[in-house]
């Protein structure tokens, strides 16, 4: 009764209006449009590193602004922390603390663990980047703490629904901007490549690129953008807290008008709703965007998020380059333009090439133009290369007027004090959780990881200590019909699926009670959602997986207290890290996958590709391709191997190792016995990456 009340109330809210602010003139342009709240990131810690982003002095001299207008004002803090930045990220919750901020958007669990242990006070958001896609991920969020969640983007309305059905937690939903091929938090490919961590915020969009198979080319994994308007009247009558538009990489004028567009429908009486819908969709036909999808809210719509065809390159399309002539290029356009705009040339390639400023238009036989209209023919001075056929895209318009300040001429108030450093540094390791025995002290202890009860078998045969399985379907139900020995049930440990749809959450939930009874107590946990599956579960010994990204001694502390024992350290860290990390303070007992073949996208969606033969860039990087019923993999050409950094990993006082041959574009069980000697002697086989290791955690 107590939860359906909560829900009804949650019924009874129009969601907010969420709007994206990369800059101050995107800030004012949110402000003035209709915006109830607006997210900004600052120049650390924020999952758009590349935008303009926002100083803690300008965050200081806009919060009064926006509190005069009621407007809130959220802050993307959802980097992930690596090892050396814990003393700056304590320095800057400090001033968002005294800021007061309306909430803070976090994904990293060391931050979410160092604002509920040492600033309270705080709220916070969980980022999509935690992806959160069923219901018991939003209530474990709720559970620890979070105020609110963002969910994942790959979700259909049904789904949203059932999810807002069965959560107290506030939800906040995507419906409009662009779209990742990965689930986002699942994403290794910008860091695998070059280093360059989505995590980070330091995407450098690899599923953008024109990608080879055979004799096809094709954008496969390039996503057209998010277009929910049809949807808000259904949307807005759902027990949802929050409507999300994406874009802290855009223009104010982009910003201004999406923001309008979706005020229109939202602030509409049902019988006005249609109309609205369609005089919002004229609005947005005018903004630079790639081409708008109903992204994943629509089951059969999900083979128009990618268009393979399409470069997936940003903006409106205004023209056609017909032909060029030396420094000018003669333009068939399609929508007006005028001597100011902003123009980007497609790329074949992928990668989005350099944007030039229209400043000087012409008629075909060379009269002077301020502006001209679709269906002109004109000539354009451009002042980067441009080829005949190639298209041009609007991405907005620099000598547009600015986005009017709404206190120009007016009072302007006081920035809100606030302090730059963290100053209560003993506070920090009050309470601190503290791991039952040091790991630099322990036994060497190995985990091999399998896929199948056939591969398990072989395990139990090792001499791992440990033997993992992916917790399917199919092998939970091989295991519940036998009697398995007590030894091989003490040294058994399920890995439970990193994705579970929403009608699947009630299987694992029932398949997890029913195993621990009978007395599987040791799983591997790699979901938020997960953790709530064992709430009320008595002695059971859970391991964090790498999907929770731990890469800081507050990470390990934020998984401990929810009831971990084990942590297997993000992918992604590097040596600086390790070396770091391995001084403690210690909250569990680290792991470190010393082998591994992960996928570097996860995605809910399907490109037309064939599952028998790689595909490659344009610089000849090379992927395989993997599907199952419900999502696709996409995986390097080469497995992670760390057995020649084994001696210098011990040496930094890590005893835990685990050898991972569950996933890859083939089946590895194998391989085992020669992965289990290449592990002996230190020694990887050719061909292999050691992914970050090396590389620089900045």
């Amino acid at each position: 009764m107590k939860d359906s009340m909560i829900n009804q109330k949650k019924k009874m809210r129009k969601p907010e209006l969420l709007a994206p602010a990369g800059q101050l003139e995107s800030f004012w342009a949110a402000l003035e449009n209709g915006a109830d709240a607006i997210y900004l990131g600052l120049k650390h810690m924020s999952a758009r590193a590349t935008a303009t982003n926002f100083s803690l002095e300008e965050v200081a001299a806009i919060l009064p602004i926006a509190r005069e207008r009621h407007v809130r004002l959220h802050v993307a803090f959802n980097s992930a922390m690596t090892a050396p930045e814990l003393p700056s990220t304590l320095d800057a919750l400090q001033a968002l603390s005294d800021l007061g901020v309306d909430a803070l958007i976090v994904h990293d669990p060391g931050v979410f663990f160092l604002c509920r242990h040492l600033f309270p006070d705080l709220n916070l958001h969980g980022s999509t980047l935690m992806a959160v896609h069923n219901h018991a991920g939003a209530n474990q969020m709720e559970h620890m703490g979070a105020k609110r969640v963002v969910l994942a983007r790959e979700l259909q309305l049904d789904e949203i629904e059932e999810i807002a059905r069965r959560t107290r937690a506030d939800l906040e939903v995507f419906i409009h901007g662009a779209l990742c091929f990965s689930y986002s938090g699942l994403c290794l490919a910008s860091s695998y490549r070059g280093g360059r961590s989505g995590l980070r915020g330091q995407c450098v969009q690899p599923c953008r690129l024109k990608f080879r198979q055979g004799r096809k080319e094709g954008f496969y994994l390039s996503c057209n953008d998010l277009c929910a308007l049809p949807f808000i009247p259904r949307l807005k009558r759902m027990p949802i807290a929050s409507l999300k538009i994406e874009g802290r990489m855009k223009d104010a004028e982009y910003i201004a008008q999406v923001v309008r567009a979706y005020r229109m429908v939202l602030d509409a009486k049902e019988k006005e709703e249609a109309n609205a819908v369609q005089e919002a969709q004229r609005l947005l036909a005018l903004s630079p965007s790639r081409k708008l999808t109903s992204g994943f809210l629509e089951k059969d719509a999900l083979k128009e998020v990618l268009s393979p065809h399409r470069s997936g390159s940003s903006g409106l399309w205004v023209g056609t380059v017909r032909e060029v002539r030396g420094e000018e290029a003669l333009v068939l356009l399609r929508h007006h333009v005028k001597v100011g705009d902003r123009l980007r040339p497609e790329s074949e390639e992928g990668k989005e090439k350099g944007a030039f400023t229209v400043s000087r238009l012409a008629t075909s036989q060379g009269k002077a133009l301020s502006e001209g209209r679709g269906g002109n023919l004109v000539l354009m001075a451009a002042k980067v290369p441009l080829r005949a056929t190639e298209r041009l895209f609007k991405i907005g318009s620099k000598d547009a007027p600015r986005a009017q300040r709404p206190m120009e001429g007016r009072r302007v108030p006081p920035p809100v004090p606030f302090r730059k450093t963290f100053a209560p540094r003993e506070e920090l390791w009050e309470n601190w959780p503290q791991a039952g025995t040091n790991p630099r002290k322990g036994e060497e202890t190995l985990i091999v990881k399998v896929a199948s009860e056939a591969d398990a078998a072989k395990g139990f045969q090792s001499p791992a200590q440990w033997v993992m399985v992916t917790a399917s379907r199919r092998n939970l139900e091989r295991y519940a019909r036998q009697r398995l020995h007590p030894a091989q049930k003490k040294r058994l440990i399920w890995s439970l699926p990193p994705l579970m749809t929403e009608k699947d959450v009630d299987y694992y939930r029932a398949a997890v009670r029913w195993l621990t009874q009978r007395g599987f107590i040791s799983w591997e946990v790699n979901n938020w959602g997960h953790l709530d599956f064992f709430r009320d579960v008595k002695s059971v010994a859970l391991m964090a997986g790498y999907p929770f990204n731990m890469r800081n001694v507050a990470a390990q502390a934020c998984l401990a207290r929810a009831g971990c024992r084990w942590g297997v350290l993000s992918l992604e860290i590097t040596r600086e890290e390790l070396s770091l990390l391995g001084n403690g303070p210690f909250s569990l007992m680290p792991v470190v996958t010393v082998y591994c073949w992960p996928p570097l996208f996860t995605s809910r969606l399907f490109p037309p590709m064939n599952e028998e033969r790689p595909f490659f860039t344009p610089r000849k990087d090379k992927y395989f391709y993997r599907k199952t019923a419900h999502h696709s993999f996409i995986y390097a050409d080469r497995p992670i191997s760390w057995f020649e950094k084994l001696p210098a990993l011990k040496a930094m006082g890590y005893r835990t190792f685990l050898l991972d041959l569950s996933d890859g574009p083939l089946a590895q069980g194998g391989e085992m016995s020669r992965l289990l000697s290449g592990y002996k002697r230190n020694r990887s086989d050719a061909p292999y990456s050691i992914f970050n290791y090396d590389r620089d955690p900045s």
